[in-house]
């Protein structure tokens, strides 16, 4: 039995057919506008699980502190018992919409539903325990229309992880207003193009949605941010962190706050696992967030080129040539050239989504890669006596730098705290082949390539206390050296960062 046929009118009278250009992103854009026209420029959401109060000071924080941007209000209030819908009800706003779930069924079944109704331009999700500053969107709107390859913004914020956040202390509500508006004073230099984000707060392009599609239900608490951050990259738009704008995140995830902790930690196993089997093997903690703390301390001062190319060799999905475009632009310096070369295919896809060329190949034809070309920045990820002939690799990344380059790397210390501990039977997980040089034969070879200029950094090894009180003992015994506190301390260095200047 059929139901009798309607006739659905979409009048598009008043539109105008979209222009098309030679770019795709270009092209996305004009198709967008002018779907778009006589709608919200931006939806906002938020969605709320009970947790009223803060409700209540996320809420009331966007009607005061967003300005300059006309906004959709979309209010979802996700099976909470506590008066959530009735609040939402009293809120005050011209475009408020109020969608209400019966039975909280996850964050993510709401936001989906969410991204299937919002009808601005822009999407934003502000999550209810956050409370915006002046400023906020108009910063975050500025960073996301800065370059039509942008597709995914997030701010900086008080507790939370992925180094993002911004360190602004205050003892009550309105001293924190105070000095946010105080620091959101929009500047692209402290803007940082990201390989995941973690998003408090999400800004994002319809067009981003509707290509890389809703949320991933399979990530039901953990790791849905580190999937959908992939996803976004790989069709082709940049993730931008913009550490201009701080917002506040009222929740101290660091003492586990309204969690228990065992079933959090589950919880994030079954993550980490499911995003790896996605991924066929790729690690969002390792391969995208291999963080070198060193190369902000040892990035070089001085004249900066205009336009610096950047390599990195082997540093996994890329996070190391971030960093590096990171430290230029601090300084002002925004057009750069990236390149990767990697010794591992799994990471090839997700290089390509942050470099301009990549390529994959074993290391003994890095050689022929090399030849014909100079960079400004060398950026090596893993350390360099892990490859069995670091020699003519040291060799052919000096002579692929340009006058007054940067190469950094890393020497793993082969007379360290874990070899030490190895003679009183502990035993270690099997890392990769090292060759044993000492800093200072490496410091040798060296002086033999006529290197002049480089500063060195150590990383310190993380061993838990008592294997370190067993070793300084062990040191004290053994009488073979007058300064104990000096052998003790080489022991615990994993590895000696560098930065060569050419």
């Amino acid at each position: 039995m059929y139901e009798e046929s309607r006739l659905i009118v979409i009048d598009t009278t008043q539109m105008s057919a979209p222009t098309e250009t030679d770019d795709l992103y270009h092209s996305r854009e004009n198709a967008y506008s002018t779907v778009l026209e006589g709608e919200s420029e931006v939806t906002i959401l938020v969605i709320a699980y009970n947790r009223l109060e803060k409700t209540k000071r996320c809420v009331t924080s966007i009607l005061e502190h967003t300005d300059g941007v006309n906004y959709e209000l979309l209010l979802i209030d996700n099976g909470s018992g506590d008066g959530t819908l009735e609040y939402f009800q009293s809120v005050q706003h011209p475009r408020k919409r109020i969608i209400r779930i019966t039975k909280n069924l996850g964050s993510q079944y709401a936001l989906n539903l969410a991204l299937r109704l919002f009808s601005g331009r822009y999407f934003v999700q502000v999550t209810n325990d956050v409370i915006v500053t002046k400023n906020w969107l108009s910063n975050l709107m500025r960073c996301m229309k800065s370059d039509s390859r942008i597709g995914m913004v997030s701010p900086g914020s008080s507790n939370i992880s992925n180094l993002q956040e911004i360190s602004l202390p205050f003892s009550n509500y309105e001293e924190m207003q105070k000095k946010a508006a105080a620091y959101n004073q929009s500047n692209p230099r402290k803007w940082e193009e990201r390989l995941r984000l973690m998003t408090v707060i999400l800004l994002v392009k319809r067009e981003v949605i509707e290509v890389t599609g809703m949320i991933d239900r399979g990530f039901y608490h953990d790791f849905g941010d580190d999937d959908f951050s992939v996803r976004v990259r790989r069709a082709g738009y940049k993730l931008m962190l913009c550490m201009d704008t701080f917002v506040h995140h009222d929740h101290d995830f660091r003492s586990g706050e309204d969690k228990d902790q065992e079933k959090f930690r589950i919880s994030l196993e079954k993550g980490r696992k499911n995003f790896n089997d996605k991924y066929h093997g790729l690690d969002s903690w390792s391969d995208m967030t291999n963080y070198e703390g060193y190369l902000p301390h040892l990035f070089p001062n001085g004249i900066l080129p205009s336009a610096p190319s950047i390599l990195g060799v082997d540093v996994r999905c890329g996070l190391p040539i971030l960093q590096i475009k990171t430290e230029l632009r601090h300084s002002g310096i925004m057009n750069t050239s990236t390149s990767a070369f990697t010794t591992e295919a799994r990471y090839l896809y997700d290089l390509q989504t942050v470099c301009d060329e990549t390529v994959c190949d074993r290391i003994g034809r890095i050689s022929d890669f090399l030849e014909y070309r100079s960079f400004d920045y060398i950026v090596l990820g893993n350390p360099v006596n892990t490859y069995a002939e670091f020699p003519r690799l040291l060799r052919n990344l000096l002579r692929a730098l340009h006058p007054s380059g940067a190469l950094f790397l890393k020497l793993r210390n082969t007379q360290d705290i874990l070899s030490y501990l190895t003679m009183f039977g502990y035993t270690f997980p099997l890392e990769d082949f090292v060759t044993q040089i000492t800093l200072e034969q490496f410091n040798q070879s060296l002086q033999l390539l006529k290197v002049q200029n480089c500063n060195i950094l150590n990383i310190p090894h993380q061993v838990d206390p008592n294997s370190q009180e067993t070793v300084f003992k062990a040191l004290e015994q053994s009488k073979l050296t007058d300064d104990v506190q000096q052998a003790f301390n080489k022991l615990m260095v994993k590895e000696y960062a560098y930065c060569i200047i050419k």
